[in-house]
């Protein structure tokens, strides 16, 4: 945790960052190095391999021609995880992005979508062909935001239909150094982590995960914790008849009761590189297993009077009155050519007086990140719920989309005042 201890200070800008790649200047350095804040699976994914890979396509535009990065991590060759970066040539983050990949080396640190840092190298920079030192004359657009989902979208149909010879140009970052110990264990006592019902004070984490069950419940409660108060969340509740768990989490707000169950697999060499097939089929399975539980629990709870339930020794009796119950299933990934199928398997929920919702992790993730109050959380929440039960299947991602424009908004305005890159 090389970069979490030699500079605290840089902690704050990383929790603000949703996700993907921040240059950062650390101190009296020269040079810029580079954080990447990406789920587990991609940091895993590199690790095993030793590297990761920039693909910088040369796009056609209006003013000749342009790029933007793709940077990619191989739990699998042909659809590996990715993340999606343009670039603008007013821009200073961009700008401190084309540096980095033009050095021979950078030192990059990875932390996971809860600001822990998990590893860190000394990587050397291997072009093989971009288009940075190609013979085109390559020109960066100008910012806007709507130019900028439209280079979301021709990234991803360019990566969908690359050729072999584009996976040779590209730049492979290469392992070179670790900076610090790479088998962490990570101990989190702090409240705004653990201030929950149901928890213990304490978390603890690694980045290989077995027991997928323990940590993602724990994920889920830190990301609830950005939207609702502690006092609002319950996980693990049981009844109290028999001891059983009848759902992940139960949110009570005065209106509203928020129904959670998450079904993961673990995070482990042999869980990553599974076929896609394999990976689908389990995506479904997670979904159908969630919802029966959460209909379940629906059935339980909606009972005459107070259902009884046991929360760490605790008896609590809720009685959910005149409250709204929405489903809420999470589950490890969603591919996004499978919608019909999602969004009827929101219509197994439609017996809740509040819908149901579908999400991957990393989507709950960033809509929490995103609409982090109680009010924006459930009236974004219940706007998905309706389209999806009126128009059919949207993605999360979508939705939470425009606070990355407002984050670079906001950049963007920090850096007008003479900061080229964040200088930590």
């Amino acid at each position: 945790m090389r970069l979490t201890v030699l500079y605290p200070e840089v902690m704050p800008h990383i929790a603000e960052f949703a996700a993907g790649l921040m240059p950062v200047r650390l101190g009296d350095d020269e040079r810029l190095s580079l954080v990447v804040k990406t789920q587990k699976e991609a940091i895993l994914a590199a690790q095993m391999h030793g590297l990761f890979a920039f693909y910088l396509p040369a796009l056609p535009a209006s003013s000749g021609t342009t790029t933007s990065l793709i940077t990619a991590f191989f739990d699998d060759d042909d659809e590996p995880l990715a993340i999606r970066t343009p670039l603008f040539g007013d821009d200073a983050f961009s700008q401190g992005i084309i540096e980095i990949l033009k050095y021979d080396e950078v030192d990059v640190y990875f932390f996971d979508e809860h600001n822990y840092e998990w590893m860190s190298y000394r990587t050397a920079l291997e072009d093989n062909g971009s288009c940075l030192i190609g013979d085109k004359n390559i020109c960066l657009l100008g910012y806007h935001p709507e130019t900028v989902k439209s280079i979301h979208a021709v990234l991803n149909d360019w990566f969908g239909a690359r050729t072999a010879e584009d996976d040779e140009r590209t730049i492979q970052a290469v392992f070179k150094e670790a900076l610090s110990p790479g088998d962490l264990f990570v101990l989190d006592m702090t409240p705004e982590m653990n201030g929950y019902h149901g928890g213990t004070g304490f978390r603890h984490d690694t980045l290989t995960r077995t027991d997928p069950g323990y940590h993602q419940e724990r994920d889920i409660s830190a990301c609830l914790l950005r939207a609702f108060e502690p006092g609002q969340i319950i996980m693990n509740p049981r009844r109290k008849d028999n001891c059983k768990e009848i759902l992940d989490h139960l949110v009570l707000t005065d209106e509203l009761a928020i129904l959670v169950q998450a079904k993961d697999s673990p995070t482990t060499e042999a869980g990553i590189t599974r076929t896609l097939q394999r990976k689908r089929l389990a995506t479904h399975n997670q979904i159908d297993a969630a919802i029966r539980q959460i209909n379940g629990a629906a059935r339980y709870l909606d009972r005459d009077g107070a259902a009884k339930l046991v929360v760490v020794g605790q008896d609590i009796d809720v009685d959910l009155g005149d409250r709204r119950v929405i489903g809420l299933a999470i589950v490890k990934e969603s591919f996004d050519d499978e919608g019909t199928a999602y969004a009827a398997a929101c219509a197994k929920m439609a017996g809740l007086s509040g819908g149901g919702m579908v999400m991957d992790y990393n989507s709950f993730h960033a809509f929490t990140h995103r609409f982090a109050s109680h009010d924006a959380f459930v009236e974004a929440l219940e706007k998905l719920i309706a389209h999806v039960r009126t128009k059919g299947w949207i993605r999360v991602k979508d939705e939470v989309f425009d606070a990355i424009l407002d984050w670079i908004e906001r950049y963007r305005a920090n850096g007008s005042e003479g900061s080229d890159t964040p200088s930590l």
